[in-house]
């Protein structure tokens, strides 16, 4: 399924150029190991492939995951499965001194450090992509022959560990799939004495374990397999042979030089340093510091690389990092909100690759002759697709139905084209799908008494009763018609499909309506209830994540979705307060937006699941927790704090439209906006000084700046460029494709 190009050339090296030797390092650190799981473990992957590391000192746990080992079959949802550990067990006491536990944003490496008996001991633990393995490297630095351990593989449904010379193998079956994982261990030094049930290591010098497994999913295929056992166990052989021929050194390096790049592409500087205590401390007891907000926001980007590069699937629920085989919904794809939000980061915090399994994910399942998604739609006599709330990977979809997700999905998929404005990924993979979802609703909704097109018998997650013509449904259904008249345009496709979507889309009730105490109305029937605090923001769509809502568009509505986010309140769990934070900055409300980042950013040891609104949060690690740990809060505040710095406006790219008074120094580097730009920015007591676009497509660059004054636009190796200031407080200037431009503000 092919995905559109991300504009690389000048734009990567300009903005990898981005990580020089001021850029505040981004690193997670604790002194002491991880007790918990969910709360205090560190996560590693390559985007398919992941780990959580514990830092233990005499015994240490590594476990696992792959994104595609799952129990369940299209017939029954199932869950998400942990895949197993690795346990290390040291012949050393655990008391140790100068002890230290990091996770290194800038370079996707875990470290941990410690001395016992004046000997220091170092691990390094990274997920490789572009080799596909976990890594763990031991040494005790200035010292030889002082690594003693066992180590021991375990796999997650308690199956049978082999042991064959340096190599420890599990696998096993699930309802549809096979699956095998390995780790190999290869030492400096000493020796290894191979056991039934693990491999003792004296004597060495340094040590460097790898791990890879895999399944025998294939999301295109009819069975959502492809192989058996044996081409399994071929595949992963294969793989850990190539890892385990080259060194260590060239390992890291491989690994460095494909993540690092992408890393580094934006820069987020608050005016803030690295504290000097630990993170736990940062998050607990100064959370005021610029530097958590940061962190934050770096971390999105770090589990968004950890969990979406390359494969069939996109994140999860918790991303792919799982360590039970009943984790709380399954660790699906929930489709009224959260697989959503896991993307909204994707484009505008410059990591568009990411995109790819998702959109691999929707428009494979979308357009698969026959299968369970297009059932959903036959059992209703419509064409196109639908699914219900939650869904595993093999199509199987239920729970209650929610029709609208088809239309917010291809939201998404539109999203991908607007910002890279790849015409080739347009037509053949967004389209498509595109035009299906359409064909889907012309053939569901129905005419109201006014005459408009309304959607039967729908609801507001989760929420609610059931009626005809709800906020949620219509604004999402008026985006899908509006994008794809838009994508229509682009194509040049004029055909009777076409011509049907018009017609349709000029008689389609937009969901906007302004009910009796001046809020944006969730349901057309029942009486919307001021005060309601239920965490689904289902009904300011048109708000976040589309932007029918505007003070650009039209006052009144905006102020309406003021009101219901008041009337909502700031209580929440912790994704739904991310959703709270882009929308207050929609509204350009920079105070509210940050107050409600701030309570995002709360501590909570809870790990059970619930709803209540003091229970959300985050866990001392930055997981956020719904509660239970979900990774959809964690993309979600990344996407809000990139809001409050930029966003897409009719009148252009609006900077800096939320900026809170905390704010008041710092600059980014790297954001995205649509039409294939990028840019950075460097504000002073809360006005801009100067800025930079790159322009990927070479496309009319309009920028609305109601708080600064563009003084100058010059080429960066060049004159100045003639821009035009108009009246409604947009600047437009031309731009050539691959070239970047800076910008100067009047100083106030």
């Amino acid at each position: 399924m092919r995905v559109g190009k991300y504009f690389l050339g000048l734009a990567a090296c300009l903005y990898a150029a981005a990580a020089d030797a001021e850029r505040v390092p981004m690193k997670l650190w604790y002194d002491e190991p991880a007790k918990v799981w969910m709360t205090s473990a560190l996560p590693v992957g390559n985007g398919g492939i992941g780990a959580m590391f514990f830092g233990g000192v005499a015994k240490e746990r590594l476990q696992f995951n792959d994104k595609t080992l799952w129990a369940g079959s299209t017939t029954r949802r199932g869950a998400y499965q942990n895949m197993g550990d690795l346990f290390f067990e040291f012949d050393t006491p655990e008391t140790c001194t100068n002890y230290r536990r990091e996770l290194s944003l800038d370079d996707a490496i875990g470290r941990v450090s410690y001395t016992i008996d004046g000997v220091d001991y170092l691990r390094e633990y990274f997920a490789s992509n572009p080799d596909s393995v976990i890594v763990v490297r031991l040494t005790t630095p200035g010292h030889k022959g002082k690594l003693n351990f066992s180590l021991r593989m375990q796999d997650g449904r308690q199956g049978m560990t082999r042991v064959d010379g340096h190599t420890m193998t599990i696998k096993g079956t699930l309802d549809l799939l096979s699956y095998e994982a390995q780790a190999r261990l290869q030492a400096d030094g000493g020796m290894v004495e191979t056991k039934s049930d693990r491999l003792e290591v004296k004597g060495a010098d340094a040590v460097t374990v790898v791990l890879t497994g895999a399944t025998n999913f294939d999301l295109a295929s009819p069975t959502y397999t492809h192989g058996d056992a044996d081409e399994i166990h071929r595949r992963v052989s294969a793989r850990m042979d190539k890892a385990a021929r080259k060194s260590y050194k060239k390992l890291k390096a491989a690994h460095l030089a494909d993540y690092q790049p992408l890393f580094a592409r934006v820069e987020l500087d608050l005016d803030a340093e690295q504290p000097d205590y630990t993170t736990d401390v940062l998050v607990r007891e100064h959370k005021d510091n610029a530097y958590l907000d940061m962190l934050y926001f770096q971390y999105g980007r770090y589990l968004m690389l950890g969990s979406s590069r390359g494969g069939q699937l996109p994140s999860n629920l918790q991303g792919l990092w799982n360590n039970v085989n009943n984790p709380a919904w399954e660790c699906d794809y929930h489709s009224n909100i959260n697989v959503q939000m896991n993307y909204w980061p994707a484009e505008v915090a410059n990591l568009s690759e990411c995109y790819a399994p998702f959109i691999t994910y929707v428009s494979t399942e979308a357009l698969k002759d026959g299968g369970s998604w297009q059932q959903v739609a036959r059992k209703e006599n419509c064409r196109g697709w639908a699914v219900h709330t939650q869904n595993n990977i093999f199509g199987y979809t239920d729970w209650l139905i929610n029709r609208p997700a088809n239309a917010w999905y291809c939201t998404h998929l539109w999203q991908h084209y607007a910002y890279t404005l790849d015409k080739e990924y347009l037509r053949d993979t967004a389209w498509p799908v595109m035009k299906v979802t359409c064909q889907y609703w012309f053939d569901r909704l129905k005419e109201n008494a006014e005459g408009r097109l309304v959607a039967p018998n729908e609801w507001s997650p989760e929420h609610g009763p059931w009626e005809d013509g709800v906020a949620y449904a219509q604004q999402l259904v008026y985006a899908l018609f509006e994008e794809t008249l838009a994508a229509a345009d682009v194509l040049a496709v004029d055909d009777a499909f076409v011509s049907e979507l018009k017609e349709k889309f000029s008689r389609l009730d937009n969901g906007l309506h302004i009910g009796s105490w001046g809020q944006i109305k969730e349901w057309t029937i029942q009486e919307d209830k001021q005060g309601d605090h239920q965490r689904h923001l289902s009904h300011l769509m048109a708000l976040y994540p589309c932007d029918q809502i505007s003070y650009l568009k039209d006052k009144r509505y905006a102020e309406a979705a003021k009101v219901a986010l008041d009337s909502r309140g700031d209580g929440a769990t912790g994704w739904s307060r991310a959703w709270k934070v882009a929308c207050w900055a929609r509204l350009w409300d920079g105070e509210r937006a940050y107050r409600l980042l701030k309570q995002a950013q709360n501590i909570t040891d809870v790990t059970v699941v619930s709803m209540d609104d003091n229970a959300g949060g985050v866990y001392e690690n930055l997981f956020c927790a719904h509660p239970s740990f979900q990774i959809d809060g964690n993309f979600g505040a990344t996407a809000g704090i990139a809001e409050m710095m930029l966003q897409n406006t009719v009148k252009g790219v609006h900077l800096l439209p939320a900026l809170p008074s905390a704010w008041d120094d710092g600059h980014f580097k790297g954001l995205k906006a649509k039409g294939g730009f990028t840019f950075d920015v460097t504000w002073k007591d809360g006005k801009m000084v100067e800025g930079r676009v790159y322009s990927a497509a070479g496309q009319e660059c309009r920028m609305y700046l109601p708080d600064a004054k563009l003084v100058e636009v010059k080429k960066s190796k060049g004159g100045k460029v003639a821009f035009t200031q108009e009246a409604d407080g947009a600047v437009v200037f031309p731009t050539s494709a691959g070239k970047s431009y800076r910008l100067r503000f009047e100083e106030r």
